[in-house]
């Protein structure tokens, strides 16, 4: 299982910075997917209370990047294939959605801005900073429904978000690299300034199956390994005077 290391941080910032650090530590694999959170060591090491750290994992408990288990605990979400691939397939035609409701509805202030998220997705990306670039990416590809003036629309993309984040981080972390490509949302952002909205929609889903499959590759991966390590759990037999901890 992964080990994650913290910093203290001052305590006039104490529970914004506590989300941002576990939320990076999650986003960078430090806390990895179905990992529980062992609150008495990370309060330890960023100096904090226990209160605010459970404030703060409360707030990414309603994000849904962290679930909270009675009596068992906190942990990172785990992650299928299955999981993946049906958040991928709801994005493909939520994309397609808002994107026609956009499309009549899009003025200069829509233009500037697809242009103002994308310069910040690509500054993200020459920092080689993983979780400012996710989020920079998600905010890019939320401005649509954000723009499509429907309410369960919106909500819908904001729920589903940070699962993506997390998915988001996988993708790359089985590509071995912090970050993509700078260019990869050039076409994407050309073509919402564009004339074509069915070119948009057709790039959307194409942009949403960008190495598919190597993500769905690399969980089932993941998922052998936790099978393969369970069993070896199950069969391991307990030294003489151990006990489960």
């Amino acid at each position: 299982m992964a080990k994650a290391d913290f910093s203290p941080i001052a305590d006039t910032t104490r529970r914004a910075e506590i989300v941002a650090l576990l939320r990076r530590a999650i986003l960078t694999g430090q806390l990895e997917p179905g990992q529980k959170l062992n609150e008495l060591r990370i309060s330890e090491q960023m100096r904090v209370s226990r209160a605010p750290l459970r404030e703060a994992m409360r707030e990414l408990v309603q994000e849904g990047i962290l679930t909270s288990i009675p009596y068992a605990g906190t942990f990172v979400i785990g992650v299928t294939a299955k999981d993946i691939a049906d958040a991928y397939s709801l994005n493909q035609v939520l994309d397609e959605f808002a994107i026609e409701l956009t499309w009549p509805l899009r003025d200069q202030r829509f233009l500037d801005e697809v242009d103002r998220r994308h310069e910040a997705v690509k500054q993200a990306t020459r920092d080689v900073d993983t979780t400012r670039q996710i989020e920079m990416a998600l905010q890019l590809h939320g401005l649509i429904y954000e723009w499509a003036d429907n309410a369960v629309l919106l909500e819908t993309w904001q729920r589903l978000t940070s699962r993506l984040q997390m998915y988001f981080a996988l993708h790359q972390r089985a590509r071995n690299e912090p970050v993509p490509a700078e260019d990869v949302h050039e076409e994407y952002a050309r073509l919402l300034k564009g004339d074509d909205m069915r070119a948009a929609q057709r790039h959307a889903r194409a942009h949403i199956e960008l190495d598919y499959e190597e993500l769905l590759a690399y969980v089932r991966g993941l998922e052998q390994r936790a099978t393969e390590g369970g069993k070896a759990d199950r069969t391991a037999p307990m030294r003489k005077g151990t006990r489960d901890s």
